[in-house]
């Protein structure tokens, strides 16, 4: 008896023995598993915990404004309502969707997008469905709240430009930041959903205008519905930039390009700052402060005038005539012109066996500089490019910032082409050709310039060797790293040779010169035309328009005492003198104008007429057929 009990004592430990390891390792892995859930991913399931109970709602921070020289505003903020999906309160997407679909008639394209475009921001991160929601669309998510909690409405702000396309190539516009920004980190503390500026100062100047956002924290329940309050953070607004931008001016810029293709650029040379600056064909920003549609963008991008460009700073052009006021430079500094020597124009000559023109096709007779400046002589520029060779030419061009970028505060300046010997080897691979340098002599050629560059290098002949840094910025509200310091380079050129181009550019407004329609009564303007061939005349007799030369106009007011420059270009308008020297008259008379004392009724009336004719929408333009 008692051995059979010792032996299922034995039977009953070995039995033990065989389940012991089994739940040893079933607590091994609960051990473990309790390990992964508290300790290696305890963090991660707080959090969800936490958003179990706890909502964040981001407070976007507004922009800051945008004002012109005078403190007149430019840009500012306008409130909006957007529909935001909260994923991880969502139980049914399919419900969701259809939702969305029949009640806020947004289409199951457009959330699939906007899902997608919302994945890199992960689970907790709403995605905006709708932007600028009326009453109708908020009034139906209010009333389904209880079926769809995870459908909220959110206050943001957008932009609002004043006074439609304005200055639209300055001012820039605004866009939700894209993936491909994201991930090359062109927006430093941006994350998916934010709005950046896209183009103009609005991009120059993303960092300083975009403000700080805040943070509302309530409790929710289950259903993921509102139920209290936890702390809110207010958002802190972004910096007030003001600009140089003078708006009177720019409404006469604009206006004057009215239904052209050209731009046009008015600075004060001895600083740099831009008073105005209007390139058209135009577009409206505000069309970007939602989100645009396909068809609007098309519209834009595949228009013929391509208005998304501006013509100032992002087009280069043959600067035609204007670039004799660079020979002139560079033939007085050079000695070429010592004892005022003068050519006889016939209306044409003879280089290297082929026949090139004047202007005149009777000719001038023997002619001086200043009467070359001012009558717009080819021949004389033509000997003294002959006599000065590329390189020289090159040379002096170059350091007028010609075939450079100015370095103005604005994205997607282009750089131009001053040719040379160098040049052609590298960028045609070919050797350069005397004949070639008769062509640039005159601004033909390969010799391609932005209108800005040109004002900047007559900015620098008006100031005696002062070549300055275009910029659009005045001043910012909350600069904690003080002034702003524009470079100025200085370009050695003798006071006397300034004095004779000077002479020139005065008698060429003033004397009946080719630049006498930008003359006006009581300012000492000087000026230069320019006419830049775009195609043999043979061979664009039947091509109408598209084969009319540009036209140029660039000059400065006082002669002695420069306060403004102007420079305007039109494509395909014609001579310098009769379609661009006009429109530079007219920014000078509205100058003059404005240096005149006004009474405070006139200033206001005369406000008061310009908000109404641009408050309403974009200034009226109609882009040139071809």
């Amino acid at each position: 008896m008692v051995l059979q009990q010792e032996a299922n004592k034995q039977l009953i430990h070995q039995r033990l023995s065989l389940f012991r390891f089994p739940v040893l390792f079933v607590f091994l892995i609960l051990a473990a598993r309790l390990w992964q859930l508290q300790i290696i991913h305890g963090s991660e399931y707080a959090l969800k915990a936490e958003r179990n109970r706890v909502r964040r709602i981001e407070l976007v921070a507004p922009r800051g404004e945008i004002l012109d020289r005078n403190r007149k505003l430019l840009v500012e903020n306008r409130t909006s309502s957007d529909v935001l999906l909260y994923r991880e309160w969502m139980k049914d997407k399919n419900a969701a969707v259809q939702f969305l679909e029949q009640k806020l008639e947004v289409s199951a394209e457009d959330i699939e997008k906007r899902f997608h475009r919302g994945k890199s921001a992960g689970l907790y991160y709403p995605i905006v469905i709708k932007e600028d929601a009326g009453m109708r669309d908020i009034s139906v998510i209010e009333a389904y709240r209880g079926e769809f909690p995870e459908i909220q409405i959110s206050l943001k702000f957008r932009r609002r430009y004043c006074y439609g396309n304005l200055a639209a190539h300055v001012l820039g516009y605004v866009g939700e930041i894209t993936e491909a920004e994201i991930e090359a980190n062109r927006f430093p503390g941006a994350k998916p959903g934010s709005v950046v500026g896209q183009s103009g100062v609005e991009r120059s100047y993303n960092q300083l205008l975009t403000g700080r956002d805040g943070e509302r924290q309530v409790f929710v329940d289950s259903r993921g519905r509102e139920v209290g309050l936890i702390g809110e953070t207010d958002p802190l607004i972004g910096s007030e930039l003001q600009l140089t931008l003078d708006l009177d001016l720019q409404l006469i810029a604009e206006r004057a390009l009215a239904e052209k293709v050209g731009a046009i650029v008015a600075m004060d040379p001895r600083n740099g700052e831009i008073l105005a600056m209007a390139s058209s064909p135009s577009f409206d920003p505000n069309a970007f402060s939602s989100r645009i549609s396909e068809e609007a963008w098309r519209s834009l991008t595949q228009h013929p005038d391509h208005p998304m460009q501006n013509r100032a700073i992002q087009n280069s052009y043959s600067p035609g005539s204007i670039f004799k006021l660079i020979m002139a430079v560079a033939g007085l500094e050079e000695g070429m012109l010592d004892g005022d020597p003068s050519v006889n124009c016939r209306g044409y000559a003879v280089y290297y066996g082929r026949i090139y023109r004047c202007a005149s096709k009777t000719g001038h007779g023997p002619i001086k500089l200043e009467q070359a400046i001012a009558k717009s002589c080819n021949v004389f520029f033509y000997e003294l490019g002959k006599k000065l060779g590329i390189s020289r030419i090159a040379r002096h061009a170059q350091a007028f910032g010609l075939g450079q970028p100015t370095g103005i505060d604005l994205p997607g300046e282009r750089q131009g082409i001053m040719p040379s010997p160098e040049w052609k080897m590298k960028a045609r691979g070919s050797a350069w050709y005397a004949g070639e340098t008769i062509s640039v002599s005159i601004g033909q050629g390969a010799v391609n310039t932005t209108p800005l560059q040109i004002l900047r290098a007559v900015s620098a002949i008006a100031t005696g060797g002062n070549l300055v840094t275009p910029h659009v910025l005045l001043a910012v509200d909350k600069n904690d790293g003080g002034s702003v310091e524009w470079p100025v380079k200085k370009i050695p050129i003798a006071e006397r040779n300034v004095h004779k181009i000077r002479e020139g550019m005065w008698q060429s407004v003033n004397n009946w010169g080719t630049g006498h329609n930008a003359a006006v009564p009581g300012l000492d303007i000087c000026g230069k035309t320019g006419t830049a061939q775009v195609i043999g005349s043979d061979k664009g007799r039947d091509l109408g328009e598209e084969a009319e030369d540009h036209s140029w106009f660039a000059g400065y007011a006082n002669k002695d005492d420069p306060e403004i420059a102007v420079v305007v270009f039109i494509e395909h308008g014609g001579k310098g003198g009769v379609a661009s020297a006009p429109i530079a008259k007219e920014l000078f008379s509205a100058y003059l104008e404005k240096q005149k004392p006004k009474s405070i009724t006139g200033d206001e009336s005369r406000t008061s007429m310009f908000k109404e004719s641009t408050r309403g929408g974009p200034l009226p333009f109609q882009a040139k057929n071809d």
